[in-house]
């Protein structure tokens, strides 16, 4: 009965080390921190401004239109294009919704999220809006916390197993599954030590500051992810490393796409509003409001000083 408790509760485990798990993670948690980054006001009871959000950064753009009286948003496909290769149509496939052809500046307006607009000279962009920014980070951070979650269990070992038979390789997996769940375990059989050797992985030099050096990367991916949606991942680093122009410079890096998106959407907003008679806006959210920010940086005897600037 214990044996299938335990089986059970293996079985419910979160495998960290799965790349497929921690896609699925990390890919959802990017997503709800882009979602915040900007917020809709002055909106229609009938136009939720998650879900304005939401089609700017999985499509890149979000079409405003009317149906059934109310003036709403959907996930849609634009198409056909002027002189200047601009979308000029789009259309949609929302079972809820009235299906109607919709046309820029005739019964519907867009608002885009960046200046790509989803195309490049009448070639489909692949993606103008952040849904491919945030996979690669989001692959990354997978493989770098499956690398972290292996190291975990590998660092326990100091060799790897080698089995001559399947019998001898099921009694010796059982054993290091014991060991993986952080359990004691016993291999009592001769045959089983007879036909089993270890092959050295490493020495103890080459595992020095492994787990902390992972640790230290995972950090700089997700540093370099904030930094390119415009958020300061504040991080402790040594004051010789970074001169003032080059802090500076990274402050530049964290204003410009969240600013130049900014724009593109105010854009599209002053669009929809004359349009339809609307009064909404777009600003960026005060949590991610790059006007005041404190930096962190630890000197050479190692204490920490907080340097607030505007």
């Amino acid at each position: 009965m214990r044996k299938r408790e335990e089986k059970n509760a293996m079985r419910a485990l979160y495998d960290v080390s799965s790349v497929p798990n921690g896609f699925d993670y990390w890919y959802y948690k990017l997503l709800n921190y882009c979602l915040g980054i900007y917020k809709y006001d002055g909106l229609p009871e009938s136009l939720p401004g998650r879900e304005i959000l939401m089609n700017l950064i999985l499509t890149g753009h979000a079409v405003i239109f009317e149906d059934k009286g109310e003036i709403v948003t959907t996930r849609t496909t634009i198409y056909d294009f002027d002189k200047y290769y601009r979308p000029t149509k789009a259309t949609f496939g929302n079972v809820k919704m009235f299906s109607k052809k919709l046309i820029f500046g005739e019964n519907a307006e867009v608002i885009y999220l960046t200046r790509i607009q989803g195309n490049v000279f009448t070639q489909q962009a692949v993606d103008s809006g952040l849904s491919t920014f945030i996979k690669r980070y989001a692959r990354m951070l997978a493989d770098m916390e499956s690398t972290i979650s292996i190291y975990l269990v590998n660092v326990r070992l100091t060799s790897y197993p080698v089995a001559s038979n399947d019998q001898v390789r099921q009694s010796v997996d059982a054993f290091y599954n014991a060991i993986e769940m952080g359990k004691r375990s016993v291999i009592t059989d001769n045959i089983i030590l007879e036909a089993f050797r270890n092959v050295d992985i490493a020495n103890e030099k080459s595992r020095k500051d492994g787990l902390n050096d992972l640790l230290i990367g995972r950090d700089k991916i997700l540093s370099m992810f904030f930094r390119d949606i415009g958020v300061k991942f504040e991080q402790e680093q040594k004051k010789a490393q970074l001169t003032e122009d080059e802090v500076q410079a990274d402050e530049q890096l964290l204003l410009l796409n969240v600013k130049d998106m900014l724009e593109v959407q105010q854009e599209g907003v002053e669009r929809v509003n004359k349009f339809f008679g609307l009064n909404m806006s777009v600003s960026i959210n005060p949590i991610y409001d790059r006007a005041t920010y404190q930096t962190r940086e630890v000197k050479q005897d190692g204490n920490t000083e907080a340097d607030n600037q505007a």
